[in-house]
């Protein structure tokens, strides 16, 4: 989404080893100046969580909510106003008294992220593959997998991170990187290290895997919960 003088200029003036987002000390002009480009160049109207996805005009849907009183379906296939539609709805008084949500009357209204809960950024550099590397030793499987279609959590970095563990592990490569199938159609791609260590991407998955393919997400969840590699032929003829 983004030209190759940017992602250069990037690779060039940012050092991202010594990097913090909510607290930036080790940066440069040049360094923001690419990173604003880049952002602007790819725009408002891409889903940074799911860059195939049409974005949702909020202003639009929330005017039909509010005249109609209930949730519609915008769009065939993913709907891509989900999260104002689900915000809508769970905020109705007749759908929380059903719940028997809020029955305390909070003074704010419920939301998919909200700030009522504290969070911290410092959160968001902890490592957790010295974790990973303790449950993987006291041999339970761990698979990590990703949508291809995310760019706020991109594969790349994940697969070199599911890389490096294993390498540090001294793990060997027992699947070698290939496609997996779901329903006669790749269901993505994935590698195998050892046999307690997976990496696997689902094909036109969002940054929500579930949400986006929920059938791809269902059976790459059952092979694990089965114990069984992921199915990595067909038997449909392609012709």
């Amino acid at each position: 989404m983004i030209s190759d003088e940017i992602f250069l200029a990037i690779k060039k003036d940012c050092d991202f080893e010594d990097y913090t987002s909510g607290n930036p000390h080790n940066e440069s002009k040049s360094c923001n100046d690419a990173i604003d480009e880049a952002i602007a160049m790819v725009g408002e109207y891409v889903d940074d969580y799911d860059v195939i996805r049409d974005v949702c005009y909020p202003s639009i849907v929330m005017q039909e909510l509010r005249l109609r009183k209930y949730v519609t379906k915008i769009s065939l296939g993913v709907d891509v106003c989900m999260s104002y539609e689900g915000n809508f709805y769970f905020n109705l008084p007749e759908v929380q008294h059903a719940l028997h949500a809020n029955r305390t009357h909070l003074p704010y209204s419920w939301s998919m992220c909200s700030d009522v809960l504290n969070f911290t950024g410092k959160d968001v550099y902890t490592n957790i593959l010295p974790l990973l590397q303790r449950i993987v030793e006291q041999k339970i499987p761990v698979w990590v997998f990703s949508g291809d279609q995310d760019s706020v959590v991109p594969l790349l970095r994940t697969r070199t991170l599911v890389r490096e563990l294993a390498h540090a592990m001294g793990l060997p490569v027992t699947v070698p990187y290939s496609s997996w199938f779901r329903k006669g159609q790749v269901g993505g791609w994935a590698t195998e290290y050892g046999n307690m260590l997976t990496f696997a991407t689902v094909r036109g998955a969002s940054h929500m895997v579930p949400f986006s393919q929920p059938d791809r997400a269902l059976g790459l969840f059952r092979s694990f919960v089965l114990g069984q590699r992921l199915p990595n032929t067909t038997h449909r003829p392609i012709d």
